[in-house]
């Protein structure tokens, strides 16, 4: 024979007649703001849908103004910036310097698809977390963010 020393569900009492404690739901896991911006349409919808699959809220710039504008905007709730490095008008080393005038602490890492262009010195000058190539594993990046989101 098997005996349990369950609650009684209508008085919330064990057999031994003490309460039982309840036992608290499992903690969800935080909810990352990232801010991510690049002109090519295709590649944001991407990182919009993936990056929101992986648990994080997503805000979506096509150029560096914009980027600027929405971070001004949420910055509270922004914890990372994903930012291309090519881009027209404001570029994203530009746009990274503008940011670091609102926030010198903000964590960023870029995306290119031609990061031969970029060196290691270089990312070491913009102070960059990371560089992604592009086309890049989305689960792989989703955890390198939430990882240098984490940091905040």
């Amino acid at each position: 024979m098997i005996k349990l020393n369950a609650p009684n569900l209508a008085t919330g009492r064990t057999r031994q007649g003490r309460l039982a404690k309840p036992e608290a739901p499992p903690a969800a896991p935080r909810t990352y703001g990232i801010l991510v911006a690049d002109d090519q349409l295709g590649v944001g919808s991407v990182l919009d849908v993936a990056l929101r699959q992986e648990g994080f809220t997503v805000w979506l710039a096509v150029n560096g103004r914009e980027a600027l504008d929405l971070y001004r905007r949420y910055r509270q709730t922004i914890d990372v910036v994903l930012l291309d490095v090519r881009m027209p008008g404001l570029d994203g080393p530009h746009t990274l310097a503008a940011l670091r005038e609102l926030n010198p602490k903000i964590r960023c890492c870029f995306m290119s698809g031609d990061i031969s262009r970029v060196d290691e010195c270089q990312l070491r000058d913009w102070r960059a977390a990371g560089m992604f190539q592009k086309p890049f594993e989305l689960a792989e990046a989703a955890q390198t963010l939430r990882e240098l989101a984490a940091r905040r």
